[in-house]
């Protein structure tokens, strides 16, 4: 059933921002003993609206029609049920429109932030493939300080990038970019030492002849 079906075949409410406590005097057993439903919200069953419908036969009916007679037999021997029980009928009654409405709404993302070491941990490692890994030649056999001073300055300047909050979609397109670039820089680190190395090989074969 949908929320108008309910509101209309039995006189409820649409809910709203009613507090905890709102069915405590009908016999509510929740935490909070306020009723709520995924149609209609927290306070759709007044107290009031409980006690002309418990032992109606719009509900008598309704409970057979879904649970079978015998099952409504023993729920209303007493010639009542309790709102507990009312509130976990009109749950299944209402079931499948708000499995649709779940299926309809879309996840609200929030954003996400990372702490400062975790963000620092990621700065650094990207940097590390950004700089070092493409240079480390440069470091370790041509002893080039800028290397080293081009790292620190990246780390830098990832750790801001980090700490800024995020949507997940953003990180996730963040990260494909980064592995772009990182494939580019390796290509031309790769085609940089190529060119070297022919030139090397150009000079011997002229200092041969």
């Amino acid at each position: 059933m949908s929320a108008e079906d309910l509101i209309k075949q039995f006189g409820l409410q649409t809910g709203g921002d009613v507090g905890p406590g709102f069915n405590a005097k009908a016999g509510a057993s929740d935490d909070d003993q306020t009723k709520q439903n995924k149609l209609l919200g927290d306070g759709y069953l007044t107290n009031e609206q409980y006690e002309e419908l418990k032992d109606s036969d719009e509900i008598r009916q309704a409970y057979s029609d879904l649970h079978g007679q015998e099952a409504a037999a023993k729920k209303f021997k007493d010639g009542f049920i309790s709102i507990n029980t009312m509130d976990a009928l009109f749950d299944d009654l209402s079931a499948e429109k708000a499995a649709e409405k779940a299926e309809e709404t879309p996840e609200v993302q929030e954003p996400i932030q990372l702490s400062r070491p975790a963000a620092t941990a990621k700065a650094r490692a990207q940097a590390y493939k950004d700089t070092m890994m493409i240079r480390d030649g440069d470091y370790i056999i041509g002893n080039d300080p800028t290397v080293i001073a081009d790292f620190n300055d990246q780390v830098i300047k990832n750790t801001e990038y980090e700490l800024q909050p995020k949507m997940p979609n953003e990180l996730h397109a963040a990260r494909k970019e980064a592995a772009q670039e990182r494939a580019n820089n390796y290509k031309l680190a790769v085609a940089d030492q190529l060119k070297s190395d022919r030139g090397r090989l150009e000079l011997q074969e002229i200092f041969k002849s």
